[in-house]
């Protein structure tokens, strides 16, 4: 049976869960306790450290499920209580340009050919950019151009560098949604010297909505979900994973030709056409956003109040 692993808020504390495809969610620590016992104060980094031995505790605990006396907790009753699921990761690595259509149609590169390019690559801080559900994006002050990208992501459960194509699903424990924000204006602002600047127009703070669940990578073909988002309501992405220009074992092979992949690590795959960049439509204070991959669920988070008004 399927199953995904999540952080939630319970009585105050971010509390890891597993979550059934029925809603039931069962605390890790009344499933399997050994599982944690290591770390308990990482959560699910936990678990994704030593991914090898806990994901056959896991399976076996939800087969145990219809005979075991462990009951399932409830459900936060509020969507900021779903937090970002792992807390946190040593890298988030963002893939840029990486679905035909929105390299061909967003992007105007009509003459792009796979052969003759590399993958674009960078990293957002962890501790500062991921975010859970609910009202959890600030608003950047310093953009007017704010933008979205859904996109799928993977989750390292195996460490390695030099990955081969062919050995790169090894090193994937699950998968789970991710949003990259953006700030357009600052991403090519005209007086970089280049135009382009990836620091200024990605990794600002709350730029990664991530969640919320991590599905095991068993479950999952990656070659052939569905990508949806709505901004307020609006269908503004649509497109499935068939289109990556680079698949996702290319990918892990690609990045650890540069740095090392460690358990826990975020991978995100890039974003299909659809972007503001292409439309004018960029977002604003009170915007609901809501993204979709099948298989994953749904993540929706809300556009708050500016980051000037941040407690601390």
């Amino acid at each position: 049976m399927t199953f995904s692993l999540s952080t939630v808020r319970i009585d105050g504390t971010p509390t890891p869960v597993l979550r059934l495809p029925d809603g039931r969610l069962y605390r890790l620590t009344d499933l399997a306790p050994e599982i944690l016992a290591a770390n308990p104060a990482a959560g699910l980094m936990t678990v994704f450290a030593n991914w090898e031995t806990a994901e056959p505790l896991l399976l076996a605990a939800v087969d145990a499920l219809l005979s075991s006396p462990v009951g399932p907790v409830a459900e936060p009753a509020k969507p900021e209580d779903w937090l970002t699921p792992l807390q946190y990761p040593n890298k988030v690595i963002c893939t840029g340009a990486n679905f035909y259509d929105h390299v061909l149609n967003d992007g105007g590169h009509t003459d792009f050919s796979k052969e003759d390019n590399i993958p674009v690559f960078f990293l957002k801080p962890p501790t500062t950019t991921l975010v859970g559900q609910g009202g959890s994006v600030h608003y950047p002050t310093q953009t007017e151009k704010f933008d979205y990208e859904l996109e799928l992501a993977f989750v390292i459960g195996r460490r390695g560098r030099h990955i081969p194509v062919d050995r790169a699903r090894e090193h994937i424990a699950g998968y789970t949604i991710a949003l990259d924000l953006s700030a357009r204006d600052w991403q090519r602002h005209p007086k970089h010297l280049v135009k382009f600047d990836l620091f200024g127009g990605k990794v600002f703070d709350d730029s990664c909505p991530l969640g919320p669940g991590i599905v095991p990578a068993r479950f999952i073909d990656d070659t052939s979900l569905q990508l949806q988002f709505w901004l307020n309501g609006e269908l503004r992405q649509d497109a499935n994973t068939s289109d990556l220009i680079w698949s996702v074992p290319e990918l892990v092979s690609r990045i650890s030709e540069h740095v090392t992949l460690e358990p826990g690590d975020v991978v995100l795959t890039g974003t299909p056409a659809g972007v503001g960049l292409s439309t004018g439509t960029w977002m604003h204070v009170g915007d609901q956003l809501q993204g979709r991959i099948s298989g994953l669920g749904t993540i929706s988070v809300q556009i708050i109040s500016a980051e000037t008004d941040r407690p601390g």
